[in-house]
């Protein structure tokens, strides 16, 4: 009798064991999503299904993908700082990514992706996603980093964006930069900021960094025209 108990416990206690055991190290590549869509969700059951697109990035490589997913958690857009670390299941086909669980920045929850992998690179551009190039992202990206590097010397700006209410999401230029209230380190230039959040309108407005630090609030207005 004490060796059935025995092995009932071990066995229930299997599943815990391996999801609190999993660790970020066995992880090695970095995926950020540009584009996610929902096809189903049911909040009350844990499930989530739906499809994106984004850009994995593997030792000094990177390569454009497409995904579908069905997991206990929505997978989400990540902000270029903010990758989801993943590794192959079954390469280019399954993709594992893991994710902070809400509440408890210590356990991790995983998501298997059915991927088809590109031999291209996803850009944002004109509000849109667009594959590149290996070689035309090699000189886009080298473009980029000289004129990061000419505005770094004159300094970024830090841009404090918040919104009422909290929590929405924040595009700089069309690209997924994090969710209300935070800070953002933005070159010299004019610059779309947007803040968007279901159930509400879409807010925008352009501004001209020079330096410094800037201010930016937004109050959302619902879609059935109050404002928050």
């Amino acid at each position: 009798m004490k060796r059935l108990f025995a092995s009932v416990v071990t066995l229930f206690l299997f599943p815990i064991v391996v999801l609190a055991g999993k660790d970020p190290a066995d992880y090695p590549l970095k995926v950020h999503v540009l584009q996610q869509n929902w096809g189903s969700h049911n909040v009350r059951y844990n499930e989530y299904r739906g499809i994106g697109r984004g850009n994995i990035w593997e030792a000094d490589g990177v390569h454009a993908f497409d995904f579908t997913y069905d997991c206990s958690f929505p997978v989400r857009r990540t902000a270029r700082n903010q990758p989801y670390l993943a590794k192959w299941k079954k390469a280019p086909t399954k993709l594992a990514v893991l994710a902070e669980k809400i509440g408890n920045e210590e356990k991790f929850q995983e998501c298997d992706l059915k991927t088809t992998l590109h031999s291209g690179v996803y850009i944002l551009a004109n509000g849109g996603i667009t594959e590149m190039s290996q070689a035309d992202y090699k000189n886009f990206k080298a473009r980029n980093d000289a004129l990061q590097a000419s505005g770094g010397a004159s300094g970024a700006s830090k841009v404090s964006v918040t919104s009422a209410p909290v929590s929405g999401e924040i595009e700089v230029d069309g690209e997924f930069m994090g969710n209300t209230p935070s800070v953002l380190d933005l070159q010299p230039g004019e610059h779309t900021i947007a803040i968007k959040k279901p159930g509400y309108k879409a807010w925008e407005k352009k501004l001209k960094v020079t330096g410094g630090s800037v201010s930016v609030s937004a109050e959302l207005e619902s879609e059935n025209g109050q404002a928050q």
